[in-house]
């Protein structure tokens, strides 16, 4: 999971600098609250950012801008005090707030272990005077990152992660429970999608320099215009499909599309018959390769299309010729339950043979 992360969030440098090893992270609650410690202590030893926010004070003198009307309100200008709004450096800021509120949410998970809650307790401690906050998808998609805060990338996934995960528990006060978003087929089909399409920028830039995701039209014509006024109109009317990864070297002409599929089981079955391969998998990935194809360009003619579902207990490689042309389809499968070195090993023989 830790390894399937790092790529998600385009830091594959990061995979092998955290021990996660079982014995520090028997569940997902422990493996997140790992990660985010490990992050905040280095945050600590670089640096927490500052920015500057507006104060509003009664002072001596003159600082900033003056308050009129707060000022003539409590009426100490004839101390020569005024009421003043000035910037100040602060390393309360959003983007700290979130890193603290976030830690402190964590105690209340249920299943967190005492090691990771006594970590989370001197942490805390050690962080500049920040204000806790109320966490909603709003405050955390209202961070921007930069040149100078984008080593916080990584720390605020995490936290994004936990706040998604994170339930209150009704049963028991000040508690919560944690999902495990592994089981949430949606939220892991995205970031494997994303994990594999920045493996395979990172680690694969020699064979194919082009990763990116395509855009594929239906190859359709307008027959009759019985609902559109033009040509124009009716294919206007049409969907764009997206590849989830399409590899492409301009050198070679060779061109793979890749479509993740995050399941649990990778072969669907019913009634006791024999696990088969899903029939929309399929006939989605025979769409991309068939309506890319361009008389233009004759490598179109041979793109590979490969259905990548990751596993941790039966392996699969099987490919198929569809009829009588040149496109190879191929379901495999890339077992997450090894080394990662294992798991980078099977990822690029997925797109090699």
């Amino acid at each position: 999971m830790y390894y399937i992360l790092c790529y998600a969030w385009g830091m594959g440098e990061m995979r092998g600098k955290v021990n996660v090893g079982i014995e520090d992270c028997p569940s997902l609650a422990d493996l997140l609250v790992h990660i985010l410690l490990n992050s905040t202590d280095d945050l600590l030893r670089r640096g927490m950012a500052q920015g500057y926010t507006v104060c509003g004070d009664d002072v001596d003198g003159i600082k900033g801008k003056i308050d009129i009307g707060e000022t003539l309100k409590l009426g100490r200008y004839r101390q020569g005090r005024m009421f003043c709004h000035y910037d100040e450096l602060t390393s309360d800021i959003l983007i700290n707030q979130i890193i603290f509120s976030t830690l402190m949410d964590a105690v209340r998970i249920k299943s967190l272990s005492c090691e990771n809650k006594d970590r989370i307790a001197k942490t805390l401690r050690r962080m500049p005077q920040t204000r806790r906050i109320r966490i909603t998808d709003n405050t955390l998609n209202s961070v921007r990152l930069h040149r100078n805060n984008r080593y916080y990338h990584f720390a605020l996934n995490v936290c994004k992660l936990l706040h998604q995960a994170a339930l209150p528990n009704e049963s028991v006060v000040g508690n919560q429970t944690f999902l495990d978003i592994m089981d949430d087929e949606r939220l892991m089909n995205r970031i494997f999608e994303k994990f594999l399409m920045n493996f395979y920028k990172q680690e694969c830039r020699q064979d194919f320099p082009e990763v990116s995701c395509s855009h594929i039209r239906f190859q359709l014509t307008p027959y009759g215009m019985t609902f559109a006024k033009s040509t124009d109109e009716t294919y206007a009317l049409l969907p764009v499909m997206e590849t989830d990864v399409t590899l492409y070297n301009p050198q070679t002409k060779k061109k793979i599309i890749l479509d993740a599929k995050y399941y649990k089981d990778t072969l669907a079955s019913r009634y006791g018959e024999k696990g088969k391969i899903r029939r929309d998998h399929l006939s989605q990935i025979l769409t991309y390769v068939m309506n890319q194809e361009n008389d233009t360009q004759p490598h179109t003619k041979d793109t590979r299309g490969i259905l990548v579902y990751p596993t941790v207990d039966t392996e699969l490689d099987v490919s198929y010729v569809y009829k009588n042309t040149s496109h190879i389809i191929r379901v495999s499968t890339v077992n997450l339950n090894q080394d990662w070195r294992m798991i980078e090993k099977r990822l690029k023989e997925i797109i090699c043979n």
